[in-house]
């Protein structure tokens, strides 16, 4: 009987799903290759085929994840019809509200032996996002409602602290925990991008974000 050959992407697809299961279940750092390529029913060889090692599977892995929520963020950044200052308050509303239920899929990466995985998110998230935020500052700047002097640094400054002070996908924290903690930084952020004291009050940036839809 002839060997039927999959379609490379379809199987790249399941090696990152067999990981992404382990990882949750176990770890990273007791997942071995090995471990993937036996819950797969394929030789080791196969992995490194697409994948030259764990850690590349690992980069990978969180890549595919934040893929889907990047796409949002690019749209919401590049709609002609939306300010600035709305495109900001849809960035907050996402990450708070999670509509898309984005923050659950990370979850996982509270597991004592994700540590690799959870620096993999941080480094990913600085890297893809810090651009398209820096868009929008410059828009803001443009539109005279931010007053940011680098906006790149201000856009890592934003992210780093939003991902790693409010994530619950990193600490466990309760969404009325992370609705504190935005509520409590939210001075320091009217002062980064230059806007009056209560502009990024949580009901003003909803009442802003209101009828902004994911696909936009």
């Amino acid at each position: 009987m002839p060997r039927i050959s999959k379609d490379p992407l379809v199987r790249r697809n399941e090696i990152l799903d067999t990981a992404e299961a382990l990882f949750n279940r176990v770890g990273y750092e007791k997942t071995s290759t090995i471990d993937i390529a036996k819950t797969m029913q394929v030789a080791q060889g196969t992995l490194y085929y697409y994948f030259e090692s764990k850690d590349a599977l690992a980069s990978a892995l969180i890549a595919r994840q934040l893929e889907q929520i990047r796409e949002h963020y690019a749209r919401i950044a590049r709609a002609p019809h939306l300010t600035a200052y709305e495109k900001i308050a849809w960035v907050f509303v996402y990450e708070l509200d999670a509509p898309t239920g984005h923050v659950e899929n990370f979850k996982y990466l509270q597991h004592d032996n994700n540590a690799v995985l959870r620096q993999k998110l941080y480094i990913q998230t600085i890297c893809k996002f810090t651009p398209i935020l820096t868009e929008i500052i410059v828009q803001g700047n443009r539109e005279q409602r931010f007053r940011v002097a680098n906006p790149a640094l201000a856009a890592e400054f934003f992210l780093s602290t939003l991902h790693h002070w409010a994530d619950s996908a990193l600490f466990k924290w309760t969404p009325e925990e992370r609705r504190l903690r935005l509520q409590a930084i939210q001075p320091i952020f009217e002062n980064l991008f230059g806007v009056a004291p209560g502009s990024f009050a949580l009901e003003a940036l909803r009442a802003a974000a209101r009828g902004i839809a994911q696909d936009n």
